[in-house]
């Protein structure tokens, strides 16, 4: 017969020394379930809410189990612990994880147009459960960008927030370069448009009058292929 946790929360007789299973177990057998089922690769916290003192539970003569109707993830729930021994008994133990990761934060404030270098940004450990966009990881990922809009310093920076440093601005001159069956041709070009990296903008030649397409692939320079 199942017997329920609140049938034990009663206080020790004097003249008795009963086993009972330690909240402490309890909480390990728990946190060891969690970590055998999360299904994350970040890292995470686990707060277990303490069961309540006077909470005594009947020593299981097995191995207690833990086990809930859906995986482990960011937020609260409830993970169900049980014996199935003798005297069974059941007990709902409610936890909290927080997930963590290394997120990129401004080191100092930035304004719209700025193009970001090491010395603004940094990686910190931040809980991200609350976090809706895509926040960031690599550093990498934001060096030489432009800053969309203003940031200010300690903001956890997400993708939304730069975009592609301009390397060729319309109106400005560019160096057109032309490789075909490996000779390299230069000449000068009139960017039509504004371009990043990789980007293809149309460029007008100079020598010939055309307007071409040509490849962004450094400061005031792009490529066309033969």
């Amino acid at each position: 017969m199942l017997v329920f946790a609140s049938a034990f929360m009663t206080m020790n007789a004097p003249h008795a020394e009963p086993q009972w299973q330690t909240h402490e177990s309890i909480y390990e057998v728990v946190k060891s379930y969690v970590a055998h089922n999360i299904n994350t690769t970040a890292e995470y916290d686990i707060n277990v809410a303490p069961l309540i003192d006077r909470l005594n539970l009947p020593l299981c003569p097995q191995p207690i189990e833990a086990f809930a109707p859906n995986l482990p993830k960011a937020g609260r729930m409830s993970i169900n612990v049980r014996c199935n021994g003798d005297k069974k008994w059941s007990i709902f133990v409610s936890i909290t994880i927080t997930p963590f990761e290394n997120v990129i934060i401004l080191t100092q404030s930035m304004q719209r147009g700025g193009t970001v270098t090491e010395h603004h940004v940094t990686l910190a450990r931040k809980d991200v459960s609350q976090l809706r966009d895509a926040y960031l990881t690599q550093l990498d990922h934001v060096i030489n960008k432009q800053v969309a809009r203003n940031l200010s310093a300690g903001t956890i920076v997400t993708a939304k927030d730069f975009v592609e440093l301009k390397l060729v601005k319309r109106g400005e001159r560019v160096l057109i370069t032309s490789d075909s069956a490996g000779l390299a041709i230069k000449m000068n070009g009139i960017a039509q448009t504004d371009g990043s990296k990789g980007q293809v903008i149309r460029v007008k030649n100079q020598n010939s009058e055309r307007i071409i397409n040509a490849t962004v692939t450094d400061v005031g320079q792009v490529s066309v292929s033969q």
